[in-house]
């Protein structure tokens, strides 16, 4: 490869780095969008009604915040158990639930928040993933497709009226 090519193959690595860069981290927070909507939406998907048996401690809020959670077990409609902590309490001794087998929500709402609005956001994200790139191709075709550009024209230059020259 001859020190031309090189130089060449370099500069576009430059240009390129900057979208690619962008472009990654937008896969990195899709990613991470993902997983934490696909836990959740998992959790709604295979939960169910399920009543408190024993409530044993409640973690304290934060500031003004109510209770964050508290350590239970809880009873499910064909008898099995499950137990942990219950988020968004409060709860009491027999109260209907939403839970799984070690985690459980006083309601369906935290859930369906959890699933509904960060997938909003990854919707978002995509569409904006998928404008950035259709973007970029554009902008590389128009450059490729455009011609080179012409210099400016040179100014003329301004003879003072005179007789002329001189023999």
């Amino acid at each position: 490869m001859s020190e031309d090519a090189r130089r060449e193959t370099r500069g576009r690595l430059r240009t390129l780095g900057g979208p690619l860069a962008a472009f990654g981290l937008l896969l990195v927070l899709i990613g991470a969008v993902a997983l934490w909507v696909g836990t959740n939406a998992h959790r709604l998907i295979t939960g169910e009604t399920a009543t408190v048996r024993t409530l044993e401690r409640c973690a304290e809020g934060v500031g003004t915040a109510p209770a964050g959670s508290c350590g239970s077990e809880w009873v499910f409609p064909d008898g099995s158990t499950g137990h942990g902590e219950i988020k968004n309490p409060p709860v009491a001794v027999g109260d209907r639930i939403f839970a799984g087998d070690d985690w459980a929500y006083s309601s369906t709402a935290p859930l369906h928040r959890a699933v509904w609005l960060p997938g909003a956001l990854l919707c978002l994200l995509v569409l904006g993933a998928i404008a950035l790139a259709i973007g970029y191709r554009i902008d590389t075709r128009r450059a490729r497709a455009a011609p080179p550009p012409t210099a400016p024209p040179q100014p003329t230059r301004h003879q003072p009226p005179g007789p002329g020259p001189t023999a």
